[in-house]
């Protein structure tokens, strides 16, 4: 049989080998991997799969589908590593799947890789979804949302349940939480208020604008069946958090639904970034489809009588407004909107270019994709297995090991030991969380002459900390020699405690770190 190789079809199969080698050929990249290496070794080992674990404390990042796929995965013989990354991977395809899809429904005069391939190469596309990560859910989901509500509205006749719409509701919240929902359904209730605000002026001896324009919001959200839908969608997470209640307390509810959700929304605790954060982020992230964006957002409110131009429109600000009001960013999160942000960029080549060179131009986009991919997979198929000992620091953890395999000793952390640290040198971990902690368990005998703390040179003297987490007074003869210091992920410093540590009058140390409700969980 003959096969014919379509574009599309190539890209497949080019995504297909560059992420098949992948799977396989280096261990976990900092700093996300590791967790979820942690997590799915602890739920396997211990036997328990419904809260995730890192160094035997619960973890409240994310809900759990992820730890699944990947603990489903591990189960089926997949390596540690690999098995991580199959779900995001996995996603991945399926991500380029709906946007072939969502390009026929909006822009079908289109090439068919246009959209796929353009999109699949931005910076920030590739190399997020490259590992293990639970925002490739969270986009995939999303992206079936926002394709599902596009194949209801066009259709004014369907009266079925929107099945695709809801369905990726359900995987972005299960992926992610209750963000599935901020940041889908308030932009397609937008757009069905605004549509209703477009409508024709009312005949006369008919009822009042304001009437219509309330039956047919009434109508099209009916349409959507907003009671099914959002049942369906809470049974990924609603569910989990009531056995988790039960069976862990309801304090790590509190943690992994008010904390994520809410308390580091409004307060940041950490990647806190400037309301105008994403104004600079998108042009490296997105490029060179963000050269091309603001035009397209003038054309989507020029062009907003038609549902193709609006819908891209309110996806992509809502989703970049919505996280430009977080005190907490990063730039992956605005991810969720690439397909609309590419849509937009594709869409303004008519308005800047003439006829004979929109063609060129689309070529050009689609040349500098296939330009980008290849060296992408360049990297990963050739330059990837040479870095084994540099990713995350493994060669310095070798010389860790090395160096406590010849004085054997339990090793002890200072600080939360960060998550490389426990995948390498292996789950439980030891672990203090201030000076005065440290010199406490020597002078009960819980830290004893031969056995080791390992400290973030961050954590030393002079690096920069403030002294409730910084390790005071510093490590010295005759109680402690030094061992080594390594580039493990980052400087770190290994000592071993000497007999010396007996005679230790108790030092003055100053006071620990406030202590919060949260830190009895694993967070990022």
């Amino acid at each position: 049989m003959r096969i014919a190789m379509t574009p599309v079809s190539l890209l497949y199969l080019a995504f297909a080998v560059i992420l098949g080698v992948s799977l396989f050929n280096h261990g976990p990249i900092p700093a996300m991997e590791p967790r979820f290496a942690d997590a799915v070794r602890e739920m396997i080992a211990q036997g328990q799969y419904l809260i995730p674990t890192i160094n035997h404390v619960p973890y409240i990042e994310y809900p759990p589908l992820y730890y699944w796929l990947s603990i489903a995965g591990r189960l089926a013989g997949l390596p540690l590593a690999a098995a991580i990354r199959l779900p995001t991977y996995l996603a991945f395809f399926l991500w380029l799947f709906w946007l072939r899809r969502l390009q026929r429904q909006w822009f079908p005069e289109w090439s068919a890789v246009l959209l796929p391939l353009t999109a699949a190469a931005l910076p920030a596309v590739l190399y997020n979804f490259f590992h293990a990560q639970v925002d490739g859910l969270l986009m995939l989901g999303t992206l079936m949302a926002f394709t599902g509500f596009a194949r209801l509205r066009d259709d004014p006749a369907r009266r079925t349940f929107p099945w695709e719409l809801w369905l990726g509701i359900l995987l972005a919240t299960a992926a992610k939480g209750p963000v599935g929902m901020a940041i889908t359904l308030p932009a397609m209730a937008l757009e069905v208020v605004i549509a209703s605000c477009q409508k024709t002026a009312p005949a006369t001896g008919s009822s009042p604008a304001g009437n219509r324009r309330l039956l047919y919001i009434l109508h099209e959200a009916w349409r959507m069946a907003p009671f099914r839908g959002l049942g369906l969608a809470l049974l990924g997470i609603v569910p989990w958090y009531l056995a988790a209640g039960l069976t862990s307390g309801w304090e790590f509810v509190r943690g992994v639904l008010v904390y994520q959700n809410f308390t580091r929304f409004l307060h940041g605790l950490d990647h806190l970034q400037p309301w105008w954060f994403y104004g600079g982020t998108i042009w490296g992230d997105f490029f060179p489809l963000a050269l091309l964006f603001p035009i397209g957002l003038y054309l989507g409110v020029r062009h907003g009588r038609e549902f193709r131009w609006r819908m891209p429109l309110l996806w992509s600000l809502a989703t970049i407004l919505f996280f430009s009001f977080s005190a907490s960013k990063q730039s992956k999160y605005i991810l969720p909107a690439a397909p609309a942000v590419a849509l937009l960029a594709l869409a303004a080549v008519p308005v800047l270019f003439h006829q004979r060179w929109q063609r060129r131009v689309y070529a050009l986009l689609k040349g500098w994709a296939v330009l980008l991919i290849a060296i992408f997979g360049v990297l990963v198929l050739a330059w990837l297995p040479t870095q084994q000992l540099r990713i995350g620091g493994v060669g310095g953890y070798d010389r860790i090991q090395s160096a406590i395999a010849a004085h054997p000793g339990k090793i002890v952390s200072f600080q939360w030991p960060r998550p490389m640290t426990i995948y390498v040198l292996g789950a439980p971990l030891a672990w203090v969380t201030s000076s005065r902690a440290l010199y406490a368990e020597m002078q009960d005998g819980r830290i004893r002459p031969g056995d080791y703390v390992l400290v973030s040179d961050r954590f030393l003297p002079g690096g920069g900390e403030p002294a409730s987490h910084t390790l005071l007074p510093a490590p010295a003869p005759p109680y402690f020699e030094k061992v080594l210091s390594v580039k493990a992920e980052k400087h770190m410093t290994l000592y071993r405690v000497l007999p010396g540590v007996r005679d230790l009058p108790l030092p003055a140390t100053p006071p620990p770190p406030p202590h919060h409700w949260w830190d009895q969980f694993d967070t990022d």
